[in-house]
């Protein structure tokens, strides 16, 4: 049951990744429309430090350009990502991104002409109210989610056809061969934004200027970091059933509440989460919610 680890593994590094990027955005890059700047650099070092673990892998040029295609996929989402952190506490965020289970649902059912059946539609039902009702504040008869919320449903888009092509590319080789070439194509989306976005230029340009240069390492090891997520979420995938490694991967909600929690409580000055009483049993009722929509569509 070595898989069981590796499946709590992965969603718990995620969730480090998450409150590490949020840390970055509050206290050092204080625009997040620079990180794509930063990035560029990161994400081409990373490539090449994998590159060499992983034997100076070459691929086809058509498998190359499409695994890149997919790391460029998700140097959009994360642009868009970086932007909704910066306004909504991390483990809301965390809650959102639990919308990808649900996407992917949809552009199956309307891409691939694939059914849904009543269990999996029970869950999309419960998944999609449990993000909605953590992403309204306030007055629930006023239905207004924020827009972090609507920010991360255009991430989740993102990252999902991110996904699906990668894994359709995958199929026919090796995981460990393209993990570099899809940091390079990080490298290469992220290069299009700061080259056709003026205003993540000028966001750039500015705070490179007076930020101290431990950002970048800090930035590249916390993409690092992410990319032994990935890894640990591959070997359980490997070794286990993907449908329960898929629910396992919803437990990221419970690990953001709880590392928001300790966070907020150990170091107030760097995270605010809200972790009143009634704000946390809320948010715990509707991790519950979430997890079990997860299973259901899973199934």
């Amino acid at each position: 049951m070595n898989w069981i680890v590796f499946a709590l593994v992965s969603p718990l590094i995620y969730t480090v990744v998450n409150y590490v990027d949020k840390l970055i955005i509050e206290k050092q890059v204080r625009d997040p429309l620079a990180m794509p700047g930063f990035v560029i650099l990161t994400s081409f070092i990373s490539g090449l430090v994998l590159w060499v673990l992983t034997g100076f892998p070459l691929l086809m040029l058509n498998d190359a350009l499409l695994v890149m295609f997919t790391g460029m996929l998700t140097a959009f989402g994360a642009a868009i990502y970086f932007s909704a952190l910066a306004l909504e506490e991390t483990s809301r965020i965390i809650f959102f991104i639990q919308l990808q289970p649900v996407v992917a649902l949809i552009l199956s059912y309307l891409f691939l002409n694939e059914s849904i059946s009543a269990v999996q539609l029970v869950g999309f039902v419960l998944i999609l109210g449990g993000v909605l009702a953590l992403s309204i504040k306030g007055d629930l008869r006023g239905f207004s989610p924020s827009r972090a919320f609507w920010m991360i449903v255009l991430v989740d888009l993102i990252w999902v056809s991110s996904v699906i092509l990668f894994k359709a590319v995958v199929r026919s080789l090796s995981f460990m061969d393209v993990l570099s070439y899809e940091s390079w194509g990080l490298t290469l989306g992220s290069l299009l934004i700061y080259i056709f976005v003026p205003r993540v230029r000028r966001a750039f340009n500015t705070t490179v200027r007076t930020v101290p240069r431990r950002v970048f390492g800090i930035v590249f090891v916390n993409e690092f970091v992410f990319v032994i997520a990935k890894l640990a979420g591959f070997v359980a995938i490997a070794l286990g059933p993907v449908a329960l490694v898929s629910v396992l991967g919803g437990t990221q909600v419970f690990f953001g509440i709880v590392l928001g929690w300790a966070l907020t409580f150990f170091a107030p000055s760097i995270f605010k989460e809200d972790i009143s009483r009634r704000t946390l049993a809320r948010k715990g009722a509707l991790a519950v919610v979430l997890f079990v929509g997860i299973g259901l569509i899973s199934a």
